[in-house]
């Protein structure tokens, strides 16, 4: 089974249009994000002023059909996913752009699950406290879906430390990272972390605080 982590960001409380949708595995390997195009066009002042700035364009913009035939193609291969969120209208989004506007849409190969169980929620947020350069792109869906999962992994696998102990600036960070990785191998239950960077993750996240720092 492969667990998933999801975030959505949307435009507004009152009529909830999505903006964008993120889900990224445990294992660092599965990574999907889109935007709308168009976007909504009456978004709340904090969506306009913090969400909008750190969006891609480009080729995550899509359209509705074509966010909805992406996210099949990307989920329909894995087969059985769970895929958890912090929030319920993550799921509701993440349903939305699934469903399409087929009248009768395939079915979804993904169970979901909150979580917000135990310590997670406070290791999400030390997370950010302690990773600055993420701190800075907080709300870009991908970010926030990297700190779930990041926070899940230290709170179910049995390693020394938090979420705290290093950071992605820190120059033993590597170091930090395969020694949790290689402390969560010898954990015996299913779906270990992998070892493999996210590259192209590491390389996003450059070009949008680029593009803030150039705003």
């Amino acid at each position: 089974m492969i667990r998933l982590f999801l975030d959505s960001e949307w435009a507004n409380d009152a009529l909830r249009e999505l903006v964008s949708l993120a889900l990224v595995s445990e294992d660092g390997e599965h990574v999907f994000y889109a935007e709308r195009d168009p976007l909504p066009g009456m978004p709340s002042s904090f969506v306009s002023k913090t969400v909008y700035p750190l969006l891609e364009r480009g080729d995550a913009a899509m359209t509705d059909s074509a966010m909805t035939h992406a996210l099949r193609s990307f989920l329909e291969p894995l087969d059985d996913c769970e895929i958890f969120a912090d929030a319920p209208l993550d799921f509701s989004m993440l349903s939305r752009v699934w469903n399409g506007r087929d009248q009768t849409p395939p079915e979804p190969p993904f169970r979901t699950r909150l979580a917000r169980e135990g310590n997670l929620m406070p290791s999400v947020e030390r997370y950010f406290e302690l990773n600055p350069n993420q701190r800075a792109l907080r709300h870009h869906a991908l970010v926030d879906a990297m700190a779930l999962r990041s926070a899940w992994i230290v709170e179910n696998y049995s390693f020394d430390g938090d979420v705290g102990s290093a950071t992605s600036y820190d120059p033993h960070y590597d170091e930090w990272l395969l020694t949790k990785i290689r402390a969560a191998r010898a954990d015996p239950r299913p779906s270990i972390p992998h070892e493999i960077v996210m590259e192209a993750l590491t390389k996003r996240l450059k070009v949008i605080k680029a593009k803030k720092h150039n705003d």
